[in-house]
């Protein structure tokens, strides 16, 4: 195979996956909107986007560590200068409980959910994921990650 043919091949496939999507489901905001709010269940979290794009989660106890070592029950990102961080409560709950659960998603993975800048997926293989504002947190059977 020459380099020109394996060029056309793969921008053949790029295109493809970006008409036909990668097997996550994209949720429509429009069923999580409470207010002008975003707010989803996922797994062991209740979760928000607000309409400036601060993302956060409250966690079930036990799920998720910060720094590996600190057992947390909230996670943010509000300041786009810092990196995903607990509020350990201080500014109330994220989310709520009679918000509606992220979709399951095809081939058991779940839905993402884009709002403000803002993105979250969840819902599928025991895992939440967010990002906005350069900043990213996701927690889960793999374990808790923040940047």
């Amino acid at each position: 195979m020459n380099s020109r043919s394996a060029f056309v091949g793969v921008a053949i496939a790029a295109a493809a996956v970006s008409l036909t999507g990668t097997g996550t489901a994209g949720a429509d905001t429009n069923d999580y909107l409470i207010g002008d709010t975003v707010y989803f269940n996922s797994g062991p979290a209740q979760c928000s986007i607000r309409p400036n794009g601060d993302v956060g989660c409250d966690i079930a106890s036990g799920i998720a560590t910060w720094l590996g070592v600190i057992p947390v029950t909230d996670l943010v990102i509000d300041v786009s200068f810092l990196p995903a961080h607990p509020t350990f409560g201080a500014f109330g709950p994220h989310g709520r409980a009679d918000a509606r659960t992220l979709d399951q998603g095809p081939n058991g993975y779940g839905s993402t959910v884009s709002y403000a800048g803002a993105t979250c997926s969840g819902g599928g293989r025991g895992g939440t994921s967010c990002q906005a504002k350069g900043h990213s947190f996701s927690f889960g059977w793999s374990g808790t990650q923040t940047s």
